[in-house]
């Protein structure tokens, strides 16, 4: 029997709507009042360091990082995010087999040839050498670590069904975000249960096992903090006519990015190169597209608002090229431990896109605020280790690392679904009588 309890019902709906309506009033006076400036201390904490010598650069601190974050970090993460020094270690004592499962030849082109028709070493660079790859299946018995390229996966199946190596580690890989980690499967399939499988993660994550970022954050030393950044250089080489500049070839999202751009384009024009946009940049993301950089702001939409994703578009396409980010993605709280401090521009912190465009006018007409955002270049540097546009990728090197200086103690991600999949992406962006709301 089903039973309806209506008055109950009634008060609680006329409570959502009572407060929803006195939040968006409130916002839309602070809007009149003052735009963007106010509303950012509603929906994010402005982010602005006051900069405290040397030792804020050392170690990570900038980052701001708890102890319980620091305390989930692998060996290797600490190396890579807090800039702990590297183990000394006897590589003679230990070389690895790495296992690329059935879709090495995938990644090849992006990780070993760099989109050329040669090859090159995987362990250029890194700070150990006693590795070696192989593609061929028949290697499984004899491999230390095997790497499964979920975008590939349909399911368990895919995995290899004959007795397993006790002391194999299986180690997940993904680099797209939890609302696109597998490229066959749609977002409204359920994903198929890899629970129990996989001892090791190799994801964008600072936490992952294995940390495989798109780029990284690192402080200058004081070597390199002595040429300090040309301002007034960097704005003469940029464009004047337009500002905004988006490179895309995913024409799918979670996040509603196109149609902010859409509303952005009524009051700020936005220059769209790749498959997504009206500009051609033939040969993306095997070659870069030159004719972006010229631009003084970068719209980095990234696919979907999950925590920690993101991607080349900021990573290349923004700091690279010396552009101002401005981001829809992850959180700005989560951001300002990654990117270095007063480096980009959050959609979360304006209430429209046309606050947007007003702000990012200001801005190109008051060149002293404007430089603010570039101020970061004089203490920080950033660096790319995706693969793409010819780059180096550091994909297989930070494999290698892992093995040699992660604790090996066995473990199993028994809930894939908790650590991966749940409740770490918000639904992105929409809209409230002309306001920006941030959906979870």
């Amino acid at each position: 029997m089903l039973c309806i309890k209506t008055k109950p019902h009634k008060r609680k709906t006329f409570l959502i709507v009572f407060i929803f309506s006195v939040f968006s009033t409130t916002v839309t006076y602070i809007y009149l009042q003052g735009g963007h400036k106010y509303v950012c201390k509603i929906f994010t904490t402005c982010f602005g360091h006051h900069l405290k010598g040397d030792e804020y650069y050392k170690h990570g601190k900038w980052r701001n990082l708890s102890k319980q974050q620091i305390a989930k970090f692998s060996e290797l993460g600490k190396i890579l995010f807090l800039e702990k020094e590297y183990p000394k270690i006897n590589t003679s004592d230990k070389n690895y087999t790495i296992l690329v499962w059935k879709y090495g030849s995938a990644v090849h082109g992006r990780h070993i040839a760099r989109y050329t028709n040669r090859s090159f070493d995987p362990f250029e660079d890194c700070s150990v050498k006693n590795c070696l790859l192989t593609y061929k299946d028949e290697d499984l018995e004899i491999a230390d670590l095997v790497l499964f390229e979920m975008l590939y996966l349909l399911g368990a199946h895919q995995l290899p069904q004959t007795k397993r190596n006790p002391n194999q580690i299986w180690t997940f890989v993904t680099e797209e975000s939890p609302l696109y980690t597998f490229l066959y499967l749609s977002l409204y399939q359920p994903y198929p249960c890899f629970d129990g499988f996989f001892n090791w993660s190799m994801t964008y994550r600072m936490n992952a096992d294995i940390p495989l970022p798109y780029g990284r954050t690192i402080a200058l030393t004081k070597e390199e903090k002595n040429k300090k950044f040309n301002f007034e250089e960097w704005n003469k080489s940029k464009r004047q006519d337009v500002l905004l500049v988006n490179v895309n070839t995913f024409c799918r999202a979670a996040n509603n990015r196109w149609v902010y751009i859409e509303q952005l384009q009524k009051y700020i024009t936005v220059h769209r190169y790749g498959g997504c946009g009206r500009y051609k940049c033939p040969g993306y993301v095997a070659r870069d597209c030159l004719a972006a950089s010229r631009y003084k702001f970068y719209l980095a939409f990234e696919n979907s608002n999950c925590d920690e994703y993101i991607t080349e578009k900021l990573w290349w396409n923004s700091f690279e090229t010396t552009s101002v980010p401005i981001i829809m993605g992850t959180t700005p709280e989560i951001l300002n431990q990654i990117l270095p401090p007063n480096s980009y521009i959050h959609v979360n912190n304006y209430v429209n896109p046309r606050d947007l465009a007003d702000y990012i006018i200001h801005l190109n007409n008051t060149p002293n605020e404007l430089e603010k955002y570039l101020e970061w270049r004089n203490h920080f540097k950033t660096i790319n280790e995706h693969g793409m546009f010819q780059s180096k990728s550091a994909h297989y090197c930070r494999v290698c690392e892992a093995l040699n200086y992660n604790n090996k103690k066995k473990k199993v991600y028994d809930d894939l679904n908790k650590s991966w999949f749940k409740n770490q992406c918000q639904k992105g962006w929409s809209t409230f009588f002309g306001l920006n709301v941030v959906l979870k």
